[in-house]
């Protein structure tokens, strides 16, 4: 077997940052808005341009997103209406009409304020869900941004001094939420992208470097302040936060900038810490493992029903049509992502060239998946260079699966299944694989690798490390592989490998042990060729109904 060798890290390495971390501890107070650059700009020619009055802000529908903009515009705006005083910055998680456009209160002629009032000169922002929950609130508002006054009824319609009130303000409105809630606002107004308002967004990631980290370990002192934690022991106590957040961003390269996110993180820390006065590296390893054992069970009970065979999984020896794949499983209402094996078998016969998916075929693989295995017939024929179907159909199924399947993120394994079983030739199973393929054989790269390797290899090391044992990724994942100390640890330790590959060829050697093609030595595509001869010169060895048919009108 031809082993690849990694031409990656399969960790990320901050060596180059560790002064800059230590640096940012002691230099002066900077800004950490200097992060969001974007969204910095956007809210300066919010705050100062006139005619538009609505900004789109996309970041998660929380609290903590709109006070971050809030603190933005009361440190860099001014008011107005009356420059000598503070900008008004009201923040609104919900609102009624009254709470939005006040109270006119005839019998007394006095006027109670909503939040529009208290905004006057300054901003209103908002959770899109206030709008989508009273859409018939959205014409009086937008006419009152626009620069129009509306009428504010009398409190008691039935008393004989009931007049209405004209109310007319100027302030600007924020609306911060995710891009689902935005967009179902846009439904509601179509012009709402087109000119009327502008749009900017919170960005939940970015490139390291010097001035990032400056920055980042800045917002990371505020977030401490703000909340109440444990301030940190040096720089170099962040080097564990980096690294899960790196994961986090299936990124080595960036840093995670989601603020709910770090907050939590910091949280457990700051619970974690040994001295009870300062945060350190050690407790964020602490924190990082006590916050996975707490939401681990549903991955712990996956890999026993495994180990207790209740799901059938091999780790060793060959088989015929039969890989391991890797999947990443999401439950509604848990709080992590985990990887799971998967056996996926083919199983060929003599036939009409029909390559049947279980899986689609009983409703239970979705449409990129369909399109994943169209894409895998299409190579098949094109590198077979055949004008006919091949004399063979093929039946493609994930094993032990009761949900649907989607995804394409399984054609590279499927693939590796077909070709295995058109040939004749097994497959290693103390190998997994996963990657999706194009129609020119390539590995593309696909999501949640680091949940995959780990549980491939979780399950290889409850069964015993042979040094055999691997996982084939595409070579384009290098970049977001942010793997466990232990994994780490076994690959130095030539325990368990990993196998970067650039195309199908590359894979089908790794578990096949035979080149796809050559002309000089056996490969996949000769035993193929010779598989179909077999069959062709054989033709009353064909149980298929259609190969029967031919060879009855061939006899005639």
């Amino acid at each position: 077997m031809q082993l690849v060798d990694t031409p990656f890290t399969i960790s990320p390495n901050f060596a180059h940052i560790e002064n800059d971390l230590n640096n940012a501890l002691l230099s002066e107070v900077q800004d950490a808005y200097s992060l969001q650059p974007r969204l910095v700009q956007a809210l300066t020619n919010f705050s100062q341009i006139n005619g538009i009055n609505i900004l789109q802000l996309t970041a998660l529908d929380n609290r903590v997103y709109r006070e971050y903009a809030a603190t933005w515009l009361k440190n860099n705006s001014k008011n107005r209406v009356d420059q000598d005083t503070d900008v008004p910055i009201i923040i609104a998680e919900s609102a009624s009409e009254a709470e939005l456009f006040g109270i006119y209160h005839n019998k007394s002629d006095s006027l109670e304020s909503g939040l529009l009032q208290q905004a006057n000169g300054g901003f209103l922002i908002i959770s899109p869900s206030i709008l989508l929950a009273n859409p018939y609130l959205w014409p009086r508002l937008k006419s009152v941004l626009q620069g129009s006054s509306i009428t504010i009824p009398s409190s008691d319609l039935k008393s004989p001094k009931a007049t209405n009130h004209q109310l007319s303000v100027d302030v600007k409105l924020l609306i911060v939420g995710d891009r689902a809630l935005l967009g179902e606002i846009e439904q509601l107004e179509p012009d709402l992208l087109a000119g009327m308002s502008m749009y900017s967004e919170y960005e939940f990631d970015t490139k390291i470097s010097s001035d990032s980290v400056t920055a980042y370990v800045q917002l990371i002192n505020t977030i401490l302040v703000d909340n109440g934690h444990l301030p940190l022991n040096d720089g170099l106590s962040l080097l564990p936060l980096l690294k899960v957040g790196a994961r986090e961003c299936e990124d080595q390269t960036r840093l995670n900038l989601c603020l709910i996110w770090l907050n939590s993180f910091l949280a457990h820390a700051s619970l974690a810490s040994e001295s009870k006065t300062t945060i350190c590296a050690a407790d964020f390893i602490r924190a990082i493992e006590s916050k996975y054992y707490i939401e681990s069970y549903l991955p712990s009970r996956a890999l026993d029903d495994i180990l207790e065979n209740n799901i059938l999984i091999e780790t060793q020896g060959e088989k015929v049509g039969q890989i391991n794949g890797l999947t990443v499983v999401s439950v509604p209402g848990h709080p992590i992502s985990y990887g799971e094996a998967s056996r996926i078998s083919c199983v060929v016969h003599t036939g009409d060239g029909e390559l049947s998916d279980v899986e689609r075929k009983v409703e239970l693989g979705g449409n990129i998946h369909a399109k994943g295995m169209l894409i895998m017939q299409a190579y098949i024929l094109s590198q077979l260079d055949s004008r006919e179907p091949l004399p063979f159909t093929a039946s493609m199924v994930f094993e032990q699966s009761y949900c649907e399947v989607d995804g394409d993120s399984a054609s590279l394994a499927e693939l590796c299944a077909l070709l295995s079983a058109l040939s004749i030739k097994p497959i290693t199973q103390s190998i997994a694989i996963t990657g999706s393929v194009d129609q020119f054989g390539s590995a593309q790269p696909i999501g949640g690798v680091n949940e995959k390797i780990e549980a491939f290899y979780q399950l290889c090391q409850k069964r015993g490390l042979t040094g055999e044992q691997g996982v084939i990724i595409p070579a384009t994942n290098g970049i977001n592989l942010v793997l466990s100390d232990d994994v780490v640890q076994a690959v130095e330790d030539n325990l368990f490998t990993i196998y970067p590959v650039n195309n199908v060829e590359e894979a089908v050697e790794i578990l096949l042990g035979l080149p796809l093609q050559s002309e000089e030595h056996e490969s996949v595509f000769s035993l193929i060729a010779q598989h179909i001869e077999d069959v062709e010169h054989h033709p009353t060895h064909c149980s298929a109904l259609l190969c029967r048919i031919k060879h009855w009108f061939n006899q005639r």
